[in-house]
């Protein structure tokens, strides 16, 4: 599988096969772990739902079908959290 790669407000979302994968798994497990998801090329862990969805470890707000989108919901969030610590800050109004 060719790596599948996009560039979402400055972040780079990158979808590919993981590599060395030798032991024996079971089906469900081989299905999990079967690709591998970085933003900004840090590994992001997900899973998946009963329904085939994916959920993200770090995000469980929000689950998708696409990781691609879910990965851009996952940016989002991130930005609106910082955001908000930004403006709760001390020492910062006025």
């Amino acid at each position: 599988m060719e790596p599948e790669r996009e560039e979402y407000k400055g972040h780079r979302i990158e979808l590919r096969a993981r590599e060395g994968r030798e032991e024996v798994r079971t089906r469900e497990a081989e299905r999990e772990e079967e690709l591998e998801l970085l933003i900004d090329d840090e590994p992001v862990r997900y899973g998946h739902l009963p329904d085939g969805s994916y959920a993200l470890e770090e995000y469980a707000f929000d689950w998708r079908g696409d990781l691609m989108d879910l990965a851009q919901r996952f940016i989002d969030y991130r930005e609106r959290s910082e955001e908000i610590r930004r403006e709760a800050e001390p020492g910062e109004e006025g």
